[in-house]
């Protein structure tokens, strides 16, 4: 359920976990020589660049969603197919890197501890921020899985399949996209989504527990 506590907790995690994924496309793409990012502005540390509101409020009410897509070009990679795996998979692991470490480090800090004045029962309010902030992290490289424009794994997919095959994907984009929203607003995707994120989340706390 939510309210207003519940949703300022989210908006950090929100905010950054899309602009996150899509800075270091643009720094991949860029450094693997890819012109078009720089080309297009995306060659900053300002977040607000990379800020995209549907994507974000889908981020703050569903738990998935997507920042604004950085535009690349794979004609400048030396190795098309490599230069797309890459540039398209190193956000999605570098969104579930930095979520299980966050996830990991709220856990070890909330972890019971008289000389810390605090346990399992109520956390201090950044500790739950990082622990949603870790969270969101790891749903968004769970959601870039699937392979519908603009997430991560219909770029890296066309790069797999044949010609034809890369044609439908691109001729169906759009009503791809639809079904995929539709999913997301009846709770489906949030609840696949949640499912494999889980694995990670308690991978990442695991080490606590056995503490």
């Amino acid at each position: 359920m939510f309210n207003m506590t519940n949703l300022l907790l989210l908006l950090p995690g929100a905010f950054f976990a899309p602009v996150i994924h899509e800075f270091v496309k643009a720094r991949v793409s860029a450094a693997l020589g890819d012109r078009t990012p720089k080309h297009n502005g995306f060659q900053t540390l300002n977040p607000f660049k990379y800020f995209e509101p549907i994507g974000f409020f889908l981020m703050l009410f569903f738990g998935v969603g997507w920042g604004r897509p950085v535009t690349t070009s794979a004609f400048y990679y030396k190795n098309k197919k490599q230069g797309v795996i890459l540039t398209y998979a190193t956000p999605m692991i570098v969104n579930l890197l930095i979520g299980m470490a966050a996830v990991f480090v709220a856990s070890v800090v909330h972890t019971p501890s008289p000389a810390m004045g605090f346990g399992l029962t109520t956390p201090p309010v950044w500790v739950t921020i990082l622990h949603q902030f870790g969270r969101l992290n790891i749903q968004l490289a769970v959601f870039n899985l699937f392979p519908v424009a603009p997430l991560a794994m219909n770029k890296i997919l066309q790069v797999f399949v044949s010609p034809s095959a890369a044609m439908w994907l691109n001729n169906y984009e759009k009503p791809m996209q639809i079904v995929l929203f539709l999913l997301m607003i009846f709770g489906i995707v949030g609840l696949l989504v949640w499912t494999i994120s889980s694995i990670f989340i308690v991978a990442a706390s695991l080490p606590t527990v056995l503490l």
